[in-house]
């Protein structure tokens, strides 16, 4: 007597959840898996809505002013708020079993969990390198709603030939080598010059590389008067620096050379290293991302070597409530229907609610 297609649900279903140890090796192919971490402990969940808003004020309608006795006011009200639009990204993966697959090692508790194990395995691992790779990435053009907001949509390079620092990175270079200066529904170049990211040029990793950092670490941090409530959403979160191989090893030996001597986590001037070989500048860590390994700029192919630094309290990843890795059962289909199959899915992107504090990045000067 044969197995029932829905015997072999129920089992799947049952037994998924109760995957031992893992006691086989995958060779990785990210040191820290960053933000699928960030996505896991650090992110926001909103209950619904088709794209995720928020409303940011630019400037004052200019009503304070010194007055003498007896003058007369001019009241006026001005329009002050622009809307933050970020749309919603899906993402997903599947894992399949075929039933004579099944029912070959199903006499064989070990045989059958590895082959579940493994199969699940194979799915995550494909949705992390994913995440990871578009994290670091904008979108294909500027009407993409395929793919989620990156860390260099929201933190823009200086234009080519500008070596200038200041809050000059406002334009959004696409994967097609497209540009523009919209970011989240707001333009950078016409509605706001506060709409835009800190950026400072570099030439390498020396003692000018630390003055440059410590210059865009205070021009980057704004506080609310003490007598106004700040309206701004509270929530807790990390700052962190992000950089290649060669640029974290390149700051690691500024470190050895500043003192010979240091032990643990001895302080180096403003630069720090533990044990581990982790540098810190200004007490922040310095994590190595593989996908800044050899990044080119979209439009001249100069290789900028960027540094980035990325404050989590403004840099926000959300996720929608409900829909974030959220597992399905076991399913079949008319087309393959000894085939059973359980989708992974999620919805999610990045929200910046403040350019100006959400960081900045050094870069090598762009040559157009």
């Amino acid at each position: 007597m044969g197995v029932k297609n829905s015997e072999l649900v129920d089992l799947l279903a049952t037994t998924l959840p109760d995957l031992p140890v893992q006691y086989f090796e995958v060779m990785w192919d990210d040191p820290d898996y960053e933000f699928c971490r960030i996505y896991q402990t650090e992110r926001m969940e909103v209950d619904g809505g088709t794209s995720i808003q928020r409303k940011v004020m630019f400037d004052t309608t200019g009503n304070a002013r010194y007055r003498r006795l007896f003058d007369k006011d001019s009241p006026a009200i001005g329009d002050v708020m622009q809307t933050i639009e970020v749309p919603w990204t899906q993402i997903g993966t599947h894992y399949s079993w075929e039933k004579r697959e099944i029912l070959r090692n199903k006499n064989s508790a070990k045989g059958y969990i590895r082959l579940l194990e493994t199969r699940r395995i194979d799915g995550l691992w494909d949705l992390a390198k994913l995440i990871e790779e578009r994290a670091w990435k904008t979108p294909t053009s500027a009407s993409d709603d395929l793919y989620p907001y990156g860390v260099p949509y929201y933190i823009n390079c200086l234009d080519a030939d500008s070596t200038t620092a200041g809050f000059g990175g406002n334009t959004i270079r696409f994967q097609d080598a497209s540009h523009s200066h919209t970011c989240a529904g707001i333009n950078a170049e016409s509605t706001s010059s506060k709409w835009r990211n800190y950026a400072a040029t570099y030439t390498k990793v020396d003692n000018t590389l630390l003055k440059t950092f410590r210059k865009a670490f205070l021009l980057t941090k704004f506080k609310a008067p003490l007598f106004v409530n700040d309206p701004s959403q509270k929530r807790g979160g990390t700052k962190r620096i992000y950089a290649d191989a060669d640029t974290t090893v390149a700051l690691q030996d500024l470190a050895d050379q500043r003192e010979d001597r240091h032990v643990g986590k001895d302080i180096l001037g403003n630069i720090r290293i533990n044990d581990a070989g982790v540098v810190t500048v200004n007490r922040l860590p310095v994590v190595y991302i593989p996908q800044l390994d050899g990044v080119t700029d979209l439009v001249t192919s100069t290789a900028y070597v960027p540094i980035y630094c990325i404050d989590f309290r403004k840099f926000i990843p959300y996720v929608q409530e409900g829909d974030w890795m959220d597992e399905s059962e076991p399913m079949t289909s008319r087309e393959q229907h000894t085939t059973f199959t359980i989708f992974l899915d999620g919805s999610h992107n990045n929200l910046c609610t403040n350019r100006r504090e959400a960081g900045f990045v050094l870069h090598k000067p762009i040559v157009s």
